[in-house]
Protein backbone atom coordinates (compact mmCIF):
# COMPACT_ATOMS: atom_id res chain seq x y z
CA UNK A 1 0.00 0.00 0.00
CA UNK A 2 1.46 3.49 -1.23
CA UNK A 3 2.17 6.15 1.44
CA UNK A 4 -0.64 8.42 -0.56
CA UNK A 5 -3.12 5.70 -0.15
CA UNK A 6 -2.44 5.45 3.62
CA UNK A 7 -2.76 9.24 3.92
CA UNK A 8 -6.58 8.70 2.44
CA UNK A 9 -7.53 6.30 4.49
CA UNK A 10 -6.37 8.11 7.51
CA UNK A 11 -8.67 11.11 6.28
CA UNK A 12 -11.42 8.71 5.76
CA UNK A 13 -11.42 7.44 9.46
CA UNK A 14 -11.11 11.18 10.76
CA UNK A 15 -13.69 13.10 8.50
CA UNK A 16 -16.45 11.05 9.93
CA UNK A 17 -20.55 12.19 10.37
CA UNK A 18 -19.60 12.87 14.18
CA UNK A 19 -16.72 14.38 13.65
CA UNK A 20 -18.64 16.94 11.02
CA UNK A 21 -21.69 17.72 13.66
CA UNK A 22 -18.81 18.65 16.64
CA UNK A 23 -17.13 21.03 14.72
CA UNK A 24 -20.44 22.84 13.42
CA UNK A 25 -21.35 23.15 17.44
CA UNK A 26 -17.83 24.24 18.43
CA UNK A 27 -18.21 26.94 15.43
CA UNK A 28 -21.43 27.83 16.90
CA UNK A 29 -20.02 28.03 20.20
CA UNK A 30 -17.38 30.11 19.37
CA UNK A 31 -19.37 32.98 17.56
CA UNK A 32 -21.93 33.08 19.99
CA UNK A 33 -19.44 33.79 22.31
CA UNK A 34 -17.93 36.00 20.76
CA UNK A 35 -21.22 38.12 19.30
CA UNK A 36 -20.32 36.97 16.10
CA UNK A 37 -23.29 35.40 15.03
CA UNK A 38 -24.35 37.51 12.08
CA UNK A 39 -24.41 36.61 8.05
CA UNK A 40 -20.44 36.32 7.92
CA UNK A 41 -20.51 33.82 10.60
CA UNK A 42 -23.17 32.13 8.72
CA UNK A 43 -21.77 32.17 5.90
CA UNK A 44 -18.40 30.85 7.30
CA UNK A 45 -20.45 27.48 9.09
CA UNK A 46 -22.12 27.02 5.63
CA UNK A 47 -19.23 26.93 4.20
CA UNK A 48 -16.86 24.71 6.46
CA UNK A 49 -19.76 22.23 6.84
CA UNK A 50 -20.25 22.24 2.93
CA UNK A 51 -16.56 21.25 2.63
CA UNK A 52 -16.57 18.48 5.40
CA UNK A 53 -19.63 16.94 3.82
CA UNK A 54 -18.19 16.77 0.62
CA UNK A 55 -14.83 15.03 1.73
CA UNK A 56 -17.03 12.46 3.73
CA UNK A 57 -19.09 11.94 1.06
CA UNK A 58 -16.19 11.12 -1.40
CA UNK A 59 -14.03 8.53 1.09
CA UNK A 60 -15.86 5.20 1.83
CA UNK A 61 -16.28 5.83 5.39
CA UNK A 62 -17.71 2.63 7.26
CA UNK A 63 -21.32 2.57 8.18
CA UNK A 64 -22.13 5.00 5.72
CA UNK A 65 -25.86 5.46 4.61
CA UNK A 66 -24.74 3.77 1.72
CA UNK A 67 -23.39 0.90 2.50
CA UNK A 68 -26.32 0.52 4.78
CA UNK A 69 -28.68 -0.05 2.49
CA UNK A 70 -26.70 -2.42 0.18
CA UNK A 71 -26.45 -4.32 2.76
CA UNK A 72 -30.23 -4.20 3.68
CA UNK A 73 -30.64 -5.53 -0.15
CA UNK A 74 -28.33 -8.26 0.76
CA UNK A 75 -30.02 -9.36 3.66
CA UNK A 76 -33.60 -8.98 1.95
CA UNK A 77 -32.79 -11.70 -0.47
CA UNK A 78 -35.41 -13.56 -0.10
CA UNK A 79 -34.24 -17.39 -1.27
CA UNK A 80 -31.38 -16.62 0.69
CA UNK A 81 -32.94 -15.91 4.03
CA UNK A 82 -35.32 -17.93 3.63
CA UNK A 83 -32.94 -20.94 2.40
CA UNK A 84 -31.07 -20.60 5.44
CA UNK A 85 -33.05 -20.42 7.95
CA UNK A 86 -35.11 -23.57 6.74
CA UNK A 87 -31.43 -25.50 6.62
CA UNK A 88 -31.01 -24.19 10.26
CA UNK A 89 -34.22 -25.40 11.48
CA UNK A 90 -34.12 -28.48 9.45
CA UNK A 91 -30.65 -29.44 11.17
CA UNK A 92 -32.01 -28.53 14.78
CA UNK A 93 -35.00 -30.97 14.39
CA UNK A 94 -32.84 -33.36 12.90
CA UNK A 95 -30.69 -33.36 15.90
CA UNK A 96 -33.57 -33.83 18.31
CA UNK A 97 -33.52 -37.08 19.60
CA UNK A 98 -37.23 -37.63 20.13
CA UNK A 99 -39.40 -38.27 16.71
CA UNK A 100 -40.73 -35.42 14.75
CA UNK A 101 -42.82 -34.97 11.72
CA UNK A 102 -44.46 -32.07 10.00
CA UNK A 103 -47.73 -32.55 8.79
CA UNK A 104 -49.49 -30.10 5.35
CA UNK A 105 -53.00 -29.96 5.24
CA UNK A 106 -53.43 -32.63 2.61
CA UNK A 107 -52.43 -35.22 5.63
CA UNK A 108 -49.39 -35.51 3.97
CA UNK A 109 -45.93 -35.87 6.08
CA UNK A 110 -43.93 -33.01 4.75
CA UNK A 111 -40.58 -33.28 6.93
CA UNK A 112 -40.09 -36.35 9.55
CA UNK A 113 -36.38 -35.50 11.93
CA UNK A 114 -33.86 -38.57 11.97
CA UNK A 115 -36.13 -40.49 15.15
CA UNK A 116 -38.87 -39.92 13.12
CA UNK A 117 -37.56 -41.71 9.97
CA UNK A 118 -36.11 -44.56 12.35
CA UNK A 119 -39.14 -45.49 14.14
CA UNK A 120 -41.61 -45.02 11.24
CA UNK A 121 -39.55 -45.88 8.00
CA UNK A 122 -37.47 -44.10 6.26
CA UNK A 123 -39.58 -43.04 2.97
CA UNK A 124 -42.28 -41.11 5.28
CA UNK A 125 -41.97 -37.96 3.55
CA UNK A 126 -44.11 -37.34 0.85
CA UNK A 127 -46.99 -40.26 2.06
CA UNK A 128 -50.05 -39.63 3.92
CA UNK A 129 -49.61 -39.91 7.69
CA UNK A 130 -52.75 -42.26 8.39
CA UNK A 131 -50.07 -44.98 6.62
CA UNK A 132 -47.80 -44.77 9.54
CA UNK A 133 -49.78 -43.57 12.89
CA UNK A 134 -52.93 -46.24 11.85
CA UNK A 135 -55.27 -44.47 15.14
CA UNK A 136 -58.11 -42.77 14.87
CA UNK A 137 -57.35 -40.53 17.86
CA UNK A 138 -54.15 -39.67 16.00
CA UNK A 139 -56.08 -39.01 12.68
CA UNK A 140 -59.04 -37.19 14.51
CA UNK A 141 -56.26 -34.78 16.44
CA UNK A 142 -54.52 -33.85 12.69
CA UNK A 143 -57.88 -32.86 11.24
CA UNK A 144 -58.66 -30.61 14.38
CA UNK A 145 -55.87 -28.53 13.25
CA UNK A 146 -56.62 -28.03 10.07
CA UNK A 147 -60.84 -28.29 9.82
CA UNK A 148 -61.56 -26.40 13.06
CA UNK A 149 -58.10 -24.42 13.01
CA UNK A 150 -57.16 -25.79 16.63
CA UNK A 151 -53.57 -24.46 18.32
CA UNK A 152 -53.07 -27.77 20.42
CA UNK A 153 -54.97 -31.07 19.72
CA UNK A 154 -54.00 -32.93 23.02
CA UNK A 155 -52.13 -35.52 23.96
CA UNK A 156 -52.69 -39.39 22.31
CA UNK A 157 -51.01 -42.61 23.58
CA UNK A 158 -49.76 -44.25 20.53
CA UNK A 159 -48.08 -47.90 20.54
CA UNK A 160 -46.27 -49.29 17.51
CA UNK A 161 -46.04 -53.15 16.15
CA UNK A 162 -42.45 -53.26 18.35
CA UNK A 163 -44.19 -52.55 21.29
CA UNK A 164 -43.03 -48.74 21.71
CA UNK A 165 -45.41 -46.35 23.03
CA UNK A 166 -45.10 -42.84 22.61
CA UNK A 167 -47.36 -39.96 24.19
CA UNK A 168 -47.54 -38.10 20.95
CA UNK A 169 -48.63 -34.22 21.40
CA UNK A 170 -50.02 -32.73 17.86
CA UNK A 171 -50.11 -29.04 17.70
CA UNK A 172 -50.58 -26.07 15.33
CA UNK A 173 -47.11 -25.30 13.98
CA UNK A 174 -46.50 -21.18 14.87
CA UNK A 175 -46.81 -18.96 11.65
CA UNK A 176 -48.49 -21.33 9.79
CA UNK A 177 -51.65 -20.31 8.42
CA UNK A 178 -51.38 -16.99 6.99
CA UNK A 179 -51.88 -16.10 3.46
CA UNK A 180 -48.34 -16.55 2.02
CA UNK A 181 -47.72 -19.89 4.81
CA UNK A 182 -49.88 -22.70 4.93
CA UNK A 183 -51.30 -24.12 7.78
CA UNK A 184 -48.94 -27.54 9.11
CA UNK A 185 -49.79 -29.57 12.08
CA UNK A 186 -46.55 -30.82 14.39
CA UNK A 187 -47.07 -34.44 15.95
CA UNK A 188 -43.75 -34.96 19.02
CA UNK A 189 -43.29 -38.22 19.53
CA UNK A 190 -42.39 -38.50 23.42
CA UNK A 191 -41.70 -42.23 24.47
CA UNK A 192 -43.01 -44.14 27.44
CA UNK A 193 -42.26 -47.56 27.15
CA UNK A 194 -39.80 -48.11 29.91
CA UNK A 195 -42.14 -45.71 32.04
CA UNK A 196 -45.01 -47.85 31.31
CA UNK A 197 -42.83 -51.36 32.02
CA UNK A 198 -41.81 -49.91 34.84
CA UNK A 199 -45.07 -49.08 36.25
CA UNK A 200 -46.81 -52.32 35.23
CA UNK A 201 -43.94 -54.65 37.21
CA UNK A 202 -45.36 -52.56 40.19
CA UNK A 203 -48.58 -53.42 39.72
CA UNK A 204 -47.85 -57.21 39.02
CA UNK A 205 -45.28 -56.85 41.87
CA UNK A 206 -47.80 -55.59 44.72
CA UNK A 207 -50.72 -58.39 43.13
CA UNK A 208 -48.09 -61.10 43.60
CA UNK A 209 -46.82 -60.31 46.65
CA UNK A 210 -50.64 -59.40 48.17
CA UNK A 211 -51.65 -63.29 46.49
CA UNK A 212 -48.52 -65.09 47.95
CA UNK A 213 -48.86 -62.83 50.99
CA UNK A 214 -52.83 -63.96 51.45
CA UNK A 215 -52.40 -67.68 50.88
CA UNK A 216 -50.82 -68.32 53.99
CA UNK A 217 -52.80 -65.82 55.99
CA UNK A 218 -56.08 -67.40 54.70
CA UNK A 219 -54.85 -71.00 55.89
CA UNK A 220 -54.07 -69.54 59.44
CA UNK A 221 -57.49 -67.72 59.35
CA UNK A 222 -58.94 -70.61 58.77
CA UNK A 223 -56.98 -73.38 61.32
CA UNK A 224 -57.87 -70.57 64.04
CA UNK A 225 -61.55 -71.12 63.38
CA UNK A 226 -61.39 -74.38 63.25
CA UNK A 227 -59.73 -74.30 66.76
CA UNK A 228 -61.82 -72.17 68.18
CA UNK A 229 -64.30 -74.16 66.69
CA UNK A 230 -64.88 -78.06 66.07
CA UNK A 231 -61.57 -78.65 67.25
CA UNK A 232 -61.63 -76.82 70.28
CA UNK A 233 -61.28 -80.36 72.40
CA UNK A 234 -59.21 -82.39 69.60
CA UNK A 235 -55.65 -82.68 70.78
CA UNK A 236 -54.80 -84.33 67.84
CA UNK A 237 -56.13 -81.72 65.61
CA UNK A 238 -54.72 -78.90 67.47
CA UNK A 239 -51.22 -80.16 67.32
CA UNK A 240 -51.98 -81.11 63.66
CA UNK A 241 -53.05 -77.72 62.85
CA UNK A 242 -50.78 -75.93 65.02
CA UNK A 243 -47.44 -77.60 63.39
CA UNK A 244 -49.36 -76.49 59.78
CA UNK A 245 -49.53 -72.64 60.79
CA UNK A 246 -46.04 -72.87 61.98
CA UNK A 247 -45.38 -73.74 58.17
CA UNK A 248 -47.27 -70.92 56.98
CA UNK A 249 -46.06 -68.27 59.20
CA UNK A 250 -42.43 -69.54 58.41
CA UNK A 251 -43.49 -69.08 54.88
CA UNK A 252 -44.37 -65.40 55.08
CA UNK A 253 -41.30 -64.92 57.22
CA UNK A 254 -39.51 -65.72 54.53
CA UNK A 255 -41.44 -64.02 51.63
CA UNK A 256 -41.36 -60.83 53.77
CA UNK A 257 -37.25 -61.10 54.64
CA UNK A 258 -36.79 -61.98 50.76
CA UNK A 259 -38.89 -58.39 49.93
CA UNK A 260 -36.73 -56.17 52.79
CA UNK A 261 -33.86 -58.14 51.09
CA UNK A 262 -34.94 -57.45 47.50
CA UNK A 263 -35.46 -53.68 48.38
CA UNK A 264 -32.34 -52.90 50.07
CA UNK A 265 -30.62 -54.38 47.21
CA UNK A 266 -32.28 -52.49 44.66
CA UNK A 267 -31.15 -49.34 46.95
CA UNK A 268 -27.36 -50.03 46.59
CA UNK A 269 -28.02 -50.68 43.20
CA UNK A 270 -25.07 -47.56 41.86
CA UNK A 271 -22.82 -48.47 44.40
CA UNK A 272 -20.53 -51.10 42.89
CA UNK A 273 -18.45 -53.12 45.74
CA UNK A 274 -14.73 -52.81 46.53
CA UNK A 275 -14.32 -55.61 49.27
CA UNK A 276 -11.64 -58.82 47.87
CA UNK A 277 -13.39 -62.03 48.80
CA UNK A 278 -11.48 -65.19 49.27
CA UNK A 279 -14.00 -67.07 46.59
CA UNK A 280 -12.15 -70.12 47.47
CA UNK A 281 -13.08 -70.44 51.11
CA UNK A 282 -16.26 -69.04 50.30
CA UNK A 283 -17.41 -72.27 47.83
CA UNK A 284 -16.14 -75.10 50.18
CA UNK A 285 -18.25 -73.36 52.91
CA UNK A 286 -21.17 -72.53 51.17
CA UNK A 287 -20.65 -76.46 49.54
CA UNK A 288 -20.73 -77.89 52.48
CA UNK A 289 -23.85 -76.13 53.95
CA UNK A 290 -25.92 -76.52 50.89
CA UNK A 291 -24.83 -80.40 51.32
CA UNK A 292 -26.74 -81.19 54.33
CA UNK A 293 -30.22 -79.95 52.48
CA UNK A 294 -29.42 -82.33 49.86
CA UNK A 295 -28.38 -84.83 52.04
CA UNK A 296 -31.97 -86.29 52.41
CA UNK A 297 -32.23 -86.92 48.61
CA UNK A 298 -28.28 -88.46 48.15
CA UNK A 299 -27.09 -84.97 46.54
CA UNK A 300 -23.28 -84.47 46.59
CA UNK A 301 -21.26 -81.46 46.17
CA UNK A 302 -17.64 -81.13 44.00
CA UNK A 303 -16.07 -77.90 44.31
CA UNK A 304 -12.82 -77.17 41.62
CA UNK A 305 -11.38 -73.98 42.22
CA UNK A 306 -8.61 -72.75 39.83
CA UNK A 307 -5.21 -71.82 41.66
CA UNK A 308 -5.81 -68.26 39.69
CA UNK A 309 -9.74 -67.88 40.75
CA UNK A 310 -9.52 -67.75 44.30
CA UNK A 311 -10.09 -64.04 44.81
CA UNK A 312 -12.18 -61.48 43.52
CA UNK A 313 -13.84 -58.09 44.20
CA UNK A 314 -17.55 -58.38 45.35
CA UNK A 315 -19.77 -57.30 48.57
CA UNK A 316 -18.76 -60.81 50.61
CA UNK A 317 -22.75 -60.72 51.96
CA UNK A 318 -24.40 -60.25 49.04
CA UNK A 319 -22.15 -62.83 46.68
CA UNK A 320 -22.66 -65.42 49.31
CA UNK A 321 -26.24 -65.21 49.15
CA UNK A 322 -25.88 -65.74 45.54
CA UNK A 323 -24.05 -68.87 45.62
CA UNK A 324 -26.34 -70.40 48.79
CA UNK A 325 -29.26 -69.34 46.84
CA UNK A 326 -28.36 -71.36 43.70
CA UNK A 327 -26.39 -74.12 45.04
CA UNK A 328 -29.71 -74.89 47.59
CA UNK A 329 -32.06 -74.54 44.60
CA UNK A 330 -29.49 -77.30 42.55
CA UNK A 331 -30.02 -79.49 45.84
CA UNK A 332 -33.74 -79.47 46.02
CA UNK A 333 -34.41 -79.70 42.30
CA UNK A 334 -31.66 -81.99 41.27
CA UNK A 335 -32.36 -85.57 40.55
CA UNK A 336 -31.98 -87.61 43.80
CA UNK A 337 -28.33 -89.46 43.73
CA UNK A 338 -26.71 -86.53 41.64
CA UNK A 339 -23.73 -84.29 41.96
CA UNK A 340 -23.67 -80.60 42.13
CA UNK A 341 -20.25 -78.96 40.48
CA UNK A 342 -19.23 -76.20 41.97
CA UNK A 343 -16.01 -74.14 39.68
CA UNK A 344 -14.36 -71.62 39.09
CA UNK A 345 -11.99 -70.19 36.57
CA UNK A 346 -10.11 -67.47 35.19
CA UNK A 347 -11.89 -66.27 31.60
CA UNK A 348 -9.63 -65.73 28.92
CA UNK A 349 -8.61 -62.67 27.67
CA UNK A 350 -10.50 -60.87 30.56
CA UNK A 351 -9.96 -59.65 33.71
CA UNK A 352 -12.61 -62.09 35.09
CA UNK A 353 -13.48 -64.98 37.04
CA UNK A 354 -16.07 -67.47 36.03
CA UNK A 355 -17.97 -68.80 38.36
CA UNK A 356 -20.57 -71.92 37.65
CA UNK A 357 -22.92 -74.29 39.53
CA UNK A 358 -23.93 -77.32 37.47
CA UNK A 359 -27.01 -80.24 38.27
CA UNK A 360 -27.80 -83.03 36.91
CA UNK A 361 -31.82 -82.51 37.37
CA UNK A 362 -34.63 -82.57 34.94
CA UNK A 363 -33.00 -79.49 33.26
CA UNK A 364 -35.53 -76.33 32.20
CA UNK A 365 -37.69 -76.04 29.07
CA UNK A 366 -36.15 -72.99 26.55
CA UNK A 367 -39.84 -71.40 27.39
CA UNK A 368 -38.95 -70.84 30.84
CA UNK A 369 -35.35 -69.40 30.70
CA UNK A 370 -36.26 -66.11 29.71
CA UNK A 371 -38.87 -66.09 32.60
CA UNK A 372 -36.24 -67.55 35.25
CA UNK A 373 -35.47 -64.09 37.16
CA UNK A 374 -38.90 -61.95 36.91
CA UNK A 375 -40.07 -61.54 40.32
CA UNK A 376 -42.42 -64.68 41.45
CA UNK A 377 -42.02 -66.51 38.74
CA UNK A 378 -42.41 -70.45 38.99
CA UNK A 379 -41.96 -73.14 36.42
CA UNK A 380 -44.05 -75.45 39.04
CA UNK A 381 -46.05 -73.40 41.59
CA UNK A 382 -46.84 -76.59 43.73
CA UNK A 383 -43.64 -78.12 44.25
CA UNK A 384 -42.04 -74.69 45.12
CA UNK A 385 -44.02 -73.99 47.60
CA UNK A 386 -43.89 -77.35 49.12
CA UNK A 387 -40.08 -77.22 48.91
CA UNK A 388 -40.37 -73.47 50.87
CA UNK A 389 -39.62 -71.40 47.47
CA UNK A 390 -40.65 -67.34 47.87
CA UNK A 391 -40.38 -66.98 44.25
CA UNK A 392 -38.09 -64.44 44.46
CA UNK A 393 -34.72 -66.57 45.24
CA UNK A 394 -33.09 -65.88 41.34
CA UNK A 395 -34.82 -62.22 41.24
CA UNK A 396 -32.65 -61.26 44.11
CA UNK A 397 -29.10 -63.06 42.33
CA UNK A 398 -30.08 -61.32 39.35
CA UNK A 399 -30.16 -57.80 41.12
CA UNK A 400 -27.43 -58.79 43.24
CA UNK A 401 -25.35 -59.46 40.04
CA UNK A 402 -26.10 -56.39 38.28
CA UNK A 403 -24.67 -54.34 41.02
CA UNK A 404 -21.40 -56.67 40.24
CA UNK A 405 -21.85 -55.57 37.42
CA UNK A 406 -22.59 -59.20 36.15
CA UNK A 407 -25.58 -61.57 34.06
CA UNK A 408 -26.84 -64.54 35.49
CA UNK A 409 -26.67 -66.72 32.22
CA UNK A 410 -28.66 -70.13 32.38
CA UNK A 411 -28.16 -73.04 29.63
CA UNK A 412 -30.22 -75.98 30.25
CA UNK A 413 -30.66 -79.14 28.80
CA UNK A 414 -33.96 -81.13 29.28
CA UNK A 415 -33.05 -84.17 31.14
CA UNK A 416 -29.11 -83.43 31.17
CA UNK A 417 -29.28 -80.74 33.93
CA UNK A 418 -28.93 -76.94 33.98
CA UNK A 419 -25.84 -74.40 34.31
CA UNK A 420 -25.68 -71.64 35.83
CA UNK A 421 -22.94 -68.87 35.20
CA UNK A 422 -21.98 -65.75 35.80
CA UNK A 423 -18.67 -63.71 35.95
CA UNK A 424 -16.81 -61.25 38.89
CA UNK A 425 -13.81 -58.74 38.47
CA UNK A 426 -10.66 -61.24 39.97
CA UNK A 427 -8.58 -59.46 42.59
CA UNK A 428 -5.00 -58.40 42.06
CA UNK A 429 -3.99 -60.36 44.37
CA UNK A 430 -5.34 -63.64 43.42
CA UNK A 431 -2.64 -65.61 44.87
CA UNK A 432 -2.72 -63.99 48.02
CA UNK A 433 -3.88 -66.22 51.11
Amino acid sequence: MSKSEQSTMRLQDFFTPRFIITVLFVLLALFWSLSLINVLAAGVIFTVTSFLLLKSKSSTIPGHPDEFVEDQKQFARPGRQRGGIKSVRAKTLHAVPLPILIVSEDHRISFANHAAEELLGEDVVGNDVSFYLRQAQLVEAIRKIFIDSKKFAGVIRFTNSQKRSFDVTISRVSGTGSNDVPTQAMAFFYEVTSMLQTEQMRVDFVANASHELRTPLSSIIGFIETLQGPAKDDLPAQERFLGIMQTETERMVRLIDDLLSLSKIEMSRHEPPESEVNLATMITSIAATAAVVGKERDITFDTNIAADAKRVIADPDQLTQVLINLSVNAAKYADPGTTVFICASKSKGHDKINISIRDEGPGILKEHLARLTERFYRIDDARSRKMGGTGLGLAIVKHILLRHDSLLNVESQVGKGTTFSFMLKASKNFNSE
